[in-house]
């Protein structure tokens, strides 16, 4: 299984759409939207996405140390 940029996919897609004659607009709040839908892309056809570490962080989780309690 290989793997690919899903943000070099959404750079790519736009990229033909635009040769297509269409006029795609990145609307704002939705990246996550185009992330996923990247995502699930690239495993349709056997690729892994590849992700920035930072993309793997929830940060609206707050977080929880639980060291002082064994």
């Amino acid at each position: 299984m290989g793997e690919y940029d899903p943000y070099r996919l959404i750079d790519d897609v736009e990229t033909l759409l635009v040769s297509r004659g269409v006029t795609p607009s990145r609307v704002p709040g939705r990246g996550g939207d185009r992330l996923a839908g990247a995502g699930r892309l690239l495993r349709g056809f056997g690729l892994e996405p590849r992700m920035a570490p930072e993309d793997g962080l929830d940060l609206g989780v707050p977080f929880q140390d639980r060291s002082d309690q064994d």
